[in-house]
């Protein structure tokens, strides 16, 4: 008899990546107008709430109503120009190709996400502000001063983000043959960077640092203003005589209640921005640093983590205005009495 020895090979099964390109395309296409008409929907109704006297008169409304705007911006700017990329290419390429978009397109797009996360970052450092036990810094919290801070930021980040409009153009390549856009005024990898470097950088670490730091802030600035409370209660308690004239810690004990909604709004919205706004910083600051996988395997992972980060990171941008109805009575209330204000006048309306 003969010894027979078989050997079993496995054969990992074969990538097709163009295949798989073409499913996550396919989603993404989906997930591009999911978002785009839920944040288009959002941001209107959040700019409609912000101007309501009721809670535009906050001065932290103030940096929410900034936000609200700039998200209504970086709907168009990127998701509606993203999705007549998939739809209509010639358009798309009559847009991408003209010096407008080179300048001022590329000036947009790097301007906006700024500003929404800077404004966010402010509304913390003011509601910090607000919740203090210090007089001072209460007195911050203001809205002249919110106003001003609005308008200063946005001047500031202008200027800053100047040098896409002066430095960028179209150039023809005389060997190619092939017009792009290009840095044409200094040196290119400082425009590098600026615009990838600094712009994931202060997106993807520094605002999320500021906005968990003052965060943590407010926490400990409520913990201590309801104990503060509840220690005040007690030696009132024990008192025989009720003194009538309302103290100053009661007035603002009343001022701080009418504040918690805000206070839980942006706990809220700085939890959420800080999830969506990490992983595409990341994926991003890595492809900075490092070139794409070799391995198809791996190159499919990172393509697949590249398409959800870069969902998350559009999400940031559509989430305010669910993020606020769901934690504020306030806002809901505020929302509500607009849309029967507005049934009202159409009732008049047609009666007329």
């Amino acid at each position: 008899m003969s010894n027979t020895t078989t050997t079993t090979i496995t054969v990992a099964p074969s990538i097709d990546l163009g295949r798989a390109i073409e499913i996550i395309l396919t989603i993404d296409n989906c997930m591009l107008v999911g978002l785009y008409v839920i944040g288009m929907i959002g941001s209107i109704l959040n700019i409609i709430t912000f101007i309501q006297k009721q809670i535009r008169m906050n001065s932290c409304s103030v940096y929410f109503l900034s936000t609200s705007i700039i998200d209504f911006w970086i709907m168009n700017v990127f998701l509606l120009l993203e999705m007549i990329t998939r739809f209509h290419l010639p358009l798309s390429t009559l847009i991408y190709s003209t010096r407008i978009w080179c300048k001022f397109g590329n000036f947009l797009l790097s301007l906006l996400p700024c500003l929404s996360s800077t404004y966010l970052t402010l509304a913390s450092m003011d509601r910090f502000c607000a919740s203090s036990l210090n007089t001072t810094l209460r007195k911050c919290s203001q809205l002249k001063i919110s106003r001003m801070i609005v308008r200063i930021v946005f001047i500031l980040w202008v200027l800053f983000e100047l040098h896409i409009i002066i430095g960028y153009d179209y150039v023809t390549d005389p060997i190619t043959n092939v017009t792009k856009c290009q840095v044409i005024l200094g040196s290119p990898t400082t425009y590098l960077i600026i615009d990838g470097f600094f712009f994931a950088l202060y997106n993807g670490a520094i605002a999320p640092f500021f906005l968990s730091a003052f965060g943590l802030l407010i926490c400990y600035n409520m913990k201590r203003s309801r104990g503060r409370v509840t220690a005040q209660q007690t030696t009132r308690s024990n008192r025989t005589t009720i003194d009538p004239i309302p103290s100053t810690n009661q007035i603002r004990q009343v001022s701080i209640r009418n504040n918690s909604h805000m206070l839980i709004m942006l706990l809220m919205q700085v939890t959420v921005t800080i999830l969506f706004n990490v992983p595409y910083m990341t994926i991003y600051l890595y492809g900075y640093f490092n070139r794409p996988p070799t391995d198809l395997y791996y190159l499919l992972l990172y393509i697949i983590f590249t398409f959800i980060a870069r969902w998350f990171y559009y999400m940031n941008y559509c989430k305010t205005f669910y993020v606020n109805t769901l934690t504020s009575r306030l806002f809901r209330k505020s929302l509500r009495q607009q849309f029967l204000l507005l049934a009202r006048r159409q009732g008049v309306a047609s009666m007329t």
